[in-house]
């Protein structure tokens, strides 16, 4: 009987190990190294005491401190996305993250802000992301827990506590600096409905020359997506 058990314990073990969902296993590795990388750098100072004077914050670091490291190049399967639309980046799409149930005041924001700018751009985080520059999900993943953390550091509990900024303070020179939100170029663009369209060279993804108009034809509507992919 006791052999039988055992045997039907180990069934049961390896049947379970197998039906885990291979998306949840990469979740939780992301999960545990993102921990770790996170953990491996000095907590922030204290943030500074509420004032009316928004000169008394610390000075976001300088843009030349703000650099990430180029990005490696991508295989020509994988997949592309356009993150400057990224909630992460205080973006839904061509708007801005706008609710929030939470409303720090801009000094703790401030600190908030300089506190995930530390943390994206540290050597164990920029490590991470060499780790996993081809998954897009993965990259997403961790600029993800990296805020919750940072929110909840701060004593909030959800993110658009921090991805509000931008739209809540658009003007402000902390929320300006930070590399994600100033060298973010995304725009409507400027193409109105009726304008006759041009034109233009394209690549494909493989990146074979082709044009824009060799995708055009007279019973078809064509839609045109563009963004970075860098």
């Amino acid at each position: 009987m006791s052999r039988k058990r055992t045997l039907s314990n180990e069934v049961t073990a390896e049947h379970e190990q197998h039906s885990i969902d291979p998306e949840q296993q990469r979740d939780t590795v992301i999960k545990e190294k993102t921990r770790a990388a996170i953990t491996a750098q000095e907590p922030p100072p204290p943030p500074p005491p509420v004032t009316n004077n928004q000169s008394s914050a610390r000075p976001i670091p300088s843009p030349a401190s703000q650099q990430p490291r180029p990005p490696k190049s991508r295989a020509r399967n994988s997949k592309r996305m356009c993150r400057m639309f990224f909630p992460s980046s205080g973006r839904m799409g061509f708007d801005k993250v706008k609710n929030s149930d939470e409303l720090p005041p801009i000094e703790t924001l401030r600190e908030m802000i300089m506190y995930e700018t530390r943390l994206r751009l540290s050597e164990s985080i920029q490590e991470l992301m060499d780790l996993y520059h081809t998954d897009e999900d993965s990259v997403t993943l961790i600029h993800d827990l990296i805020q919750q953390h940072v929110v909840e550091h701060f004593g909030y509990q959800h993110v658009n506590a921090l991805r509000t900024a931008l739209y809540r303070f658009p003007n402000d020179p902390v929320v300006k600096e930070v590399f994600y939100v100033k060298h973010n170029k995304v725009t409507q663009g400027l193409v109105n409905c009726g304008e006759s369209v041009q034109d233009v060279d394209l690549f494909t993804m493989e990146g074979h020359p082709t044009t824009l108009f060799s995708h055009m034809s007279a019973d078809q509507p064509l839609i045109v997506l563009a963004g970075s992919t860098s």
